[in-house]
């Protein structure tokens, strides 16, 4: 695949659930990233990144999975994942300070790469 269509197919699928191919598990895709050798899928299960070589695939849940079981994949991953401002439900103010510096804190160490990894796109946040 070509950068210019691994960015169009991040483009179409940016922050959906995804199975990927490897290690089959359910990832949100967030990114494409690239080093001196390849270039990745960037999931995210709610606590780390797992780069992926674009020449492996994903497979978009949405869409292919009832809207109900996609709904409840999201709603669970709003309270669990460590980006997410809903994480653990919080309701009072001094909670909701704390969990918005958790919540940058891991956007920050995502975003910041080291070495000679970077990004091609943003990295997408949103739950689509």
């Amino acid at each position: 695949m070509s950068e210019k269509s691994i960015i169009e197919e991040f483009e179409k699928y940016k922050g959906q659930f995804v199975i990927a191919s490897c290690g089959y598990k359910v990832y949100r895709l967030i990114a494409v990233g690239a080093d001196e050798m390849d270039n990745y899928w960037v999931f995210w299960d709610g606590r780390k990144t797992m780069w992926q070589s674009c020449c492996g695939g994903f497979i978009p849940l949405k869409g292919k999975i009832d809207d109900k079981h996609y709904n409840e994949i999201t709603r669970i991953a709003k309270i669990n994942h460590h980006d997410s401002p809903e994480l653990w439900s919080i309701k009072n103010e001094k909670e909701k300070k704390e969990l918005f510096k958790l919540n940058k804190a891991t956007k920050k160490e995502v975003e910041e790469l080291k070495g000679k990894d970077k990004y091609l796109t943003k990295v997408c946040w949103d739950m689509n």
